[in-house]
């Protein structure tokens, strides 16, 4: 397959979509993007991919919910009933998110599609199961967590709910993963710390993001060992090229040392642009068939596989 014909095919398997243009410049500047480029809307980004080539985009509802919940804490004081009237009220605007988000993928279902964010630290068990239905239910085809913002390595017993719950109804689960901390949090995404995961879910297909973030080498090893892992491009090709990042050499041998049939194509729209992110990949020297399993065949046959178990087929 040729790149152009590749260019209706293009799946990103990873974008931070928002509710309204407002939301969408916050979420941005709070992790450290003081000007946005990108509203990160569904109106804005559909037409964007309308002139990348791109087929279909999953959108990943994310909140930092613990930092949230300190901020309203820091203001009310920490006593036990402030914090559950506080936790109750960020778990509400969480399971808010996620009801718009399968709204958003009703409206265009032939080109988006959602996942179901969770933070099984500040939720309780039944709160997770009842999202996680709720939303599969709805049209969901996934599940979301970020480690490092939960503040629990994908190991902790806490977290297996998670898990348990993309086995029981057969979905794939995406993670933020990455050798560093953040602020005074440890590298509670370390590609390494998945590894009790999959040996325990080998049923559960797992997608790290950012190709591990500085963890690469832990990736390729883990995807070595088990079939059930894939890494996402995610927040990461705009580095190519750049002075500190990878060479375009160097890049495709990363891509091939982690598994060109496990490598996902994603941007992180709003932050990255998707044409720019595209541009990458077709820059690199990778083959024809490479370059195909990367920007669409790997994710689309994660997509067929979650939505066939979904349905009972």
């Amino acid at each position: 397959m040729t790149d152009g014909a590749c260019a209706g095919e293009i799946i990103d398997f990873h974008t931070h979509v928002q509710p309204d243009a407002a939301e969408g410049i916050a979420f941005q500047q709070r992790f450290g993007v003081a000007q946005p480029r990108y509203s990160g809307t569904p109106a804005e980004l559909l037409p964007l991919m309308d002139a990348a080539g791109v087929r279909r985009a999953l959108m990943v509802p994310w909140l930092p919910a613990q930092d949230l919940l300190d901020e309203r804490l820091a203001s009310t004081g920490v006593d036990g009933k402030a914090r559950e009237a506080h936790r109750r009220e960020v778990v509400a605007r969480w399971s808010a998110l996620n009801r718009w988000a399968v709204d958003t993928v009703a409206k265009h279902p032939d080109r988006l599609s959602c996942l179901v964010g969770l933070d099984p630290i500040l939720m309780r068990d039944d709160e997770v199961v009842a999202e996680v239905e709720r939303g599969l239910a709805a049209g969901a085809t996934g599940l979301k967590i970020a480690p490092l913002f939960l503040r629990a390595g994908p190991d902790d017993p806490r977290v297996a709910i998670v898990f348990e719950q993309a086995a029981r109804h057969g979905v794939f689960v995406l993670s933020q993963a990455g050798a560093h901390g953040y602020g005074d949090q440890p590298d509670w995404g370390n590609p390494s710390r998945f590894e009790a995961v999959l040996r325990a879910w080998p049923t559960v297909d797992v997608q790290l993001a950012h190709l591990g973030m500085g963890g690469e080498a832990e990736v390729a090893r883990l995807t070595a060992h088990y079939p059930n892992l894939y890494a996402a491009t995610s927040a990461r090709l705009h580095e190519i090229g750049q002075p500190g990042g990878w060479s375009p050499e160097e890049a495709a041998s990363w891509l091939r040392r982690i598994g060109i049939d496990r490598v996902l194509f994603g941007t992180n729209y709003p932050m990255h642009d998707p044409a720019a992110f595209i541009a990458v990949i077709r820059a690199l020297p990778l083959d024809d068939d490479e370059r195909e399993r990367v920007l669409w065949r790997n994710a689309a046959g994660i997509l067929e596989r979650a939505t066939a178990r979904l349905r009972g087929t």
